[in-house]
């Protein structure tokens, strides 16, 4: 009665989609069985859905030259048959909706709502170490950050939390006052709960399709919570003589050499990050590189040439390497670890020559802002040597990058930075 019905309804109402019971008779298995399975036919296209049951001939009708399963008397036929209905039902639920839909994607969808999958059978940290591990596999090195973080979250958590839908606001301002327990700073709290938030998006955008009605993570817990304020950023660029005292810091403990060197590096390299200066190679006398926090962000791919002025020679005669231009990754197996460390060692400089929190970011700040308030460098040319994106955008598209610009300007920090002679 219901078959009639839903029958005369797609007569009625024109829907594009036909579901049908078939045996492909090529599919022979060894044991001489068959799967049976759903065809779904729409849009000129059909796709097929396999099920739990496998006939042998003796439940299949091959009457008047076709090949189908019995329908009289035979279980399997009744079983399958009240999944085509579910299907038929789910159809007409979708409407108009279903116009969105390839034959192939219907099928998966169909194979989803008859298994009963949705936001409660999608695990939150085995997505979300899966899709960090994507990211890593595609160069993105955040990926390693991010995992360490969400494992953090974990920690936390403990067994309350494996689904999408047990992750709500009141979980993540107890999670905020856990961090703020364990003395992170607000700007560290802001970062691992951003971690979480950046699952959850990846996760909707993955699961989850507005114009075909399919909504398998309802829930989104950022809605009510609320990120802490950022505290008011403290100036962190240094004078010319700070960076002097940096350069002249004499110490015999290697972890701190290293520190102290990568950061005059950065110096003499525009202010490059820690994780470019990871990776850098040497091209014909220059440091050609794609900037790998933006580059899958940028239509240019975040590419910046920096001529190897004569003050980092020696450096590079220091860190020899085969590979790269200098050989950090010898003794650190990725760049967050290299980070890491530079960082902690710049702890100790930074107590010794009383230069307070100085991290590595200090040395492209100052950069850019030695080259502003003491070089007069306009603020569009210190853009393209920190190799951000132009406000020209359209603009970019027709004039090719000039990098005696970055040469030029790289050159008279540098002079600033040597002279000794210029006052402060």
């Amino acid at each position: 009665m219901l078959t009639n019905v839903l029958r005369m309804f797609y007569e009625k109402n024109n829907v594009m989609a036909t579901v049908k019971i078939v045996v492909l008779r090529h599919q022979q298995r060894e044991d001489k069985t068959w799967n049976v399975k759903i065809r779904i036919t729409h849009g000129r296209e059909s796709a097929y859905m396999s099920t739990q049951y496998y006939v042998g001939k003796e439940l299949i009708s091959q009457k008047a030259g076709k090949f189908e399963l019995k329908a009289n008397n035979n279980p399997v036929y009744d079983a399958v048959t009240l999944d085509i209905l579910k299907i038929r039902k789910e159809i007409v639920r979708l409407g108009h909706l279903i116009d969105s839909f390839t034959a192939k994607r219907l099928c998966s969808h169909m194979e989803e709502m008859l298994s009963g999958n949705n936001s409660k059978d999608i695990h939150f940290f085995s997505f979300a170490y899966e899709y960090f591990e994507e990211m890593t596999k595609a160069g993105r090195a955040i990926g390693v950050t991010h995992c360490t973080r969400i494992k953090k979250f974990q920690t936390f958590a403990g067994s309350s939390v494996d689904l999408f839908t047990d992750i709500t606001s009141a979980l993540l301002y107890k999670y905020e006052e856990y961090l703020k327990k364990n003395d992170f700073s607000i700007v560290s709290i802001i970062d691992y709960i951003s971690v979480i938030h950046n699952v959850f998006s990846a996760a909707k955008l993955k699961y989850n399709d507005e114009d075909a009605g399919i909504i398998k993570i309802p829930n989104n817990p950022f809605v009510k919570y609320k990120y802490p304020k950022k505290p008011v950023n403290r100036k962190k660029a240094l004078t010319r003589e700070q960076i002097r005292n940096i350069m002249a810091f004499e110490t015999k403990l290697k972890g701190v050499q290293i520190a102290r060197d990568a950061f005059i590096i950065s110096f003499l390299l525009c202010g490059i990050n820690s994780a470019d200066l990871y990776y850098i190679v040497e091209n014909n006398g220059r440091v050609d590189y794609e900037r790998r926090k933006t580059k899958d962000r940028r239509a240019d791919n975040a590419f910046i040439s920096i001529k190897i002025e004569p003050e980092l020679l020696p450096y590079i005669d220091k860190y020899k390497d085969s590979e790269r231009l200098f050989s950090f990754h010898q003794r650190n197996s990725s760049h967050a670890q290299f980070n890491r460390a530079v960082n902690e060692h710049l702890k100790v400089i930074g107590k010794a020559l009383n230069i307070d929190d100085l991290t590595f970011y200090a040395a492209r700040h100052s950069w850019a802002t030695i080259a502003r308030n003491d070089c007069g460098i306009p603020m569009e040319d210190i853009a393209i040597c920190l190799n951000h994106k132009s406000r020209y955008n359209i603009t970019d598209q027709y004039i090719k990058r000039d990098w005696g610009i970055v040469d030029a300007t790289n050159r008279k920090v540098l002079d600033y930075l040597y002279n000794i002679n210029q006052t402060e």
